[in-house]
């Protein structure tokens, strides 16, 4: 399920009037459910926009891709290459939501430690 919301300027009073109260209602929560819940009410209170999805266990390689944000064609083929695990379910393939959040958390470190080369590459070159 997504639903796109975009808070109206009295949605936004709403919530920002009532910030502090609805921050103690995560009271109890996992220290992560409540950073969860305090980022969303901070970005209402700020007027962001929000879209929020609920996903299976099992996604498609369709939701990998929005996941992912690549065309399921080649989330097709890193399935292919084996670097995502997969199932069939009849001709469909079915991805462990898991897998694809750590896929997606290597991709990342990945990046960034390439940034990081970069950036320290650079400023070897601007030192000497």
């Amino acid at each position: 399920m997504t639903a796109p919301f975009l808070p109206t300027p009295e949605d936004t009073r709403a919530v920002r009037a009532h910030l502090e109260p609805l921050r103690t209602l995560t009271t109890g929560m996992s220290d992560r459910l409540t950073a969860q819940m305090s980022d969303l009410l901070t970005s209402l209170a700020a007027g962001r926009a929000l879209q929020i999805t609920s996903l299976d266990a099992e996604i498609t390689t369709q939701q990998a891709a929005d996941l992912l944000n690549v065309s399921r064609p080649y989330v097709v083929k890193l399935v292919e290459a084996g670097e995502l695990p997969h199932r069939k379910v009849g001709p469909r393939r079915r991805l462990h939501l898991e897998d694809v959040l750590m896929y997606r958390a290597r991709l990342d470190a990945s990046r960034q430690a390439a940034l990081q080369a970069l950036a320290d590459d650079l400023q070897d070159m601007g030192q000497e």
